[in-house]
């Protein structure tokens, strides 16, 4: 039990920057569900269940404030939970498909996503690995590579089975920044060169090399509605209906300018051309109602978070807590980029959520989760100011 002289030695460690910008995110968040929803037979009331979300996200947010984020360190518990989640992972594939994906659990009043979960069990369970490896003094050797490796790809796996190519590329993002702490310093510059090119000849193929972008893309081993997620970045009104969708997410962004249509003022969001809007086009709707102030507010708001995990994370008591921040940030940033890259056609149409703003109840618990665990580590580092 927490007491109370206990909470307030503990209190000016607690990071009460990054509370009040996940305030502030949830109302952004709240209103730009209200604005996308509201105009939409059958969705009227998604705002108030998006409230009640974010309600019971800020209650387990404390609740795992005050838990020791260390109970997670190679716990039972926590094993446990890894191989519920697995099990909830080969369960999805035997509901019905939404949107060509095995993604969702159909339960009385809402859907289980999975795949949310695994990524909070695989950033904990290779964490504490890691961890283990820091208090044995030993580095990277392949069997550790291996058995680091095999605690991230089982859910993968299993996530690409259903198929879900955005949650699978938010696990390589978090298995990429997790990795990165224990690879020698001469992988590292080998590694990052490796990205660094990769994401060069990216661009380079969406704005001067488009042809053989296309062409490229079509050789891929994937159905069609697969290919047209990527064809969406240089053709939208060619790649179907995700073409369709981020073309009319494009128009919604540039009809708010500068200052915003103002809330309930946007044509494409109040006349509902934005498919799925309150999920992965919720960035759309931000950036019609309130423009291009808003959307770089909430941009803003994002470097703040990160840059306060950061700052927890170079001052944890542990390596565990050092990993799992670490983790958290890749999938975060990650989601992130991907998203507002996908409303913007700079990035294939994967079906991503934006973390802590998009509508949908795992999505929201799992992020507060694991912020959660974030603050217990922050109010149980070591006394160190900057």
């Amino acid at each position: 039990m927490v007491s109370f002289d206990w909470l307030k030695r503990h209190a000016r460690d607690f990071d009460f920057i990054m509370l009040l910008v996940l305030i502030a995110i949830s109302v952004i968040s709240f209103l730009a569900v209200y604005s996308a929803t509201i105009p939409r037979s059958g969705l009227e009331d998604y705002y108030k269940k998006q409230i009640i979300w974010q309600a019971l996200g800020f209650a387990i947010f404390f609740a795992l404030v005050l838990t020791d984020y260390r109970i997670f360190d190679n716990s039972r518990f926590s094993w446990i939970c890894y191989g519920v989640t697995m099990v909830l992972l080969v369960a999805v594939l035997f509901f019905p498909a939404i949107n060509g994906q095995k993604s969702w659990i159909q339960l009385p009043g809402f859907q289980l996503q999975p795949s949310e979960l695994a990524k909070l069990v695989a950033i904990i369970g290779m964490a504490s690995y890691m961890s283990k490896m820091n208090e044995r003094e030993e580095s990277l050797t392949w069997r550790n590579f291996v058995r680091i490796t095999a605690i991230w790809l089982l859910p993968f796996l299993l996530i690409m089975v259903e198929p879900d190519l955005g949650q699978g590329l938010v696990m390589i993002g978090l298995y990429c920044a997790m990795m990165i702490l224990v690879l020698k310093r001469k992988w590292l510059w080998v590694f990052g060169g490796l990205g660094g090119a990769l994401v060069a000849a990216y661009f380079s193929a969406i704005t001067i090399f488009q042809p053989y972008y296309l062409k490229f893309v079509h050789l891929l081993p994937l159905k069609e509605y697969q290919k047209a997620r990527f064809v969406v970045v240089i053709d939208p009104k060619s790649a179907g209906d995700w073409g369709y969708q981020v073309y009319q997410a494009i128009i919604a962004i540039g009809n708010g300018g500068l200052p915003g249509r103002g809330l309930l003022a946007g044509s494409q969001t109040q006349g509902a051309f934005v498919p799925e809007q309150q999920t992965d086009m919720i960035f759309s709707a931000i950036g019609e109602d309130f423009g291009f102030i808003g959307t770089s507010t909430l941009i803003i708001l994002f470097f703040i978070l990160l840059q306060r995990m950061m700052k927890i994370a170079s001052t944890a008591t542990d390596s565990f807590g050092t990993y799992i921040i670490v983790g958290a940030m890749g999938m975060f940033g990650f989601q992130i980029f991907e998203n507002i890259g996908m409303n913007l056609a700079l990035m294939p149409a994967t079906g991503i959520t934006l973390p802590f703003v998009s509508y949908g109840g795992t999505s929201l618990l799992t992020n507060f989760m694991l912020i959660g665990i974030v603050q217990s580590i922050a109010i149980r580092r070591r006394k160190l100011r900057f």
